[in-house]
């Protein structure tokens, strides 16, 4: 009966092949950005790094890829107080002219965040504004504004 079996799938499937899932290809590096901030608690500047990634096939967001990955983080220790934060990526894809605006609001003891953009294939420029505040009670307050801006191929 097995034998039978096995060799029914073989008849269907082939002797010697097989199907798989895709390969998944990891992100490919493409620099670090230096978004430092003004602190909004009485301390020194907030040391924000964005790491870039392109080639994504699979973002974070669920969106289909291909993407840019911006993926912003103070690399600090915890703080005691909460910070919140406002990020906005503006960009534009030089090829196609298609430009676009992500926006992600966030919270917590240090500054991490990940933006993905869309912009389809071709060199883009793109420019991240940050608003960090602290969380004194409410959002926001003593807000402090930075930006920076790179570039990538998607």
């Amino acid at each position: 009966m097995i034998v039978g079996l096995v060799a029914a799938l073989v008849g269907v499937v082939g002797p010697g092949s097989a199907s798989a899932i895709p390969d998944y290809t990891e992100p490919n590096y493409v620099t670090t950005l230096n978004c430092t901030s003004a602190n909004p608690w009485p301390a020194g500047p907030v040391k924000i790094r964005v790491d870039v990634f392109n080639d994504i096939r699979f973002p974070a967001d669920g969106l289909p890829g291909p993407a840019i990955a911006l993926i912003g983080t103070d690399r600090a220790k915890p703080v005691a107080l909460e910070y919140t934060y406002d990020v906005t990526v503006s960009w534009r894809n030089l090829r196609t002219g298609r430009t676009g605006t992500v926006f992600v609001p966030g919270r917590g003891f240090t500054v991490k965040w990940q933006i993905d953009i869309h912009p389809g294939r071709g060199p883009v420029v793109f420019t991240i504004k940050q608003k960090l505040g602290a969380l004194a009670f409410v959002p926001m307050v003593n807000p402090q504004y930075s930006s920076c801006s790179g570039r990538a191929t998607a």
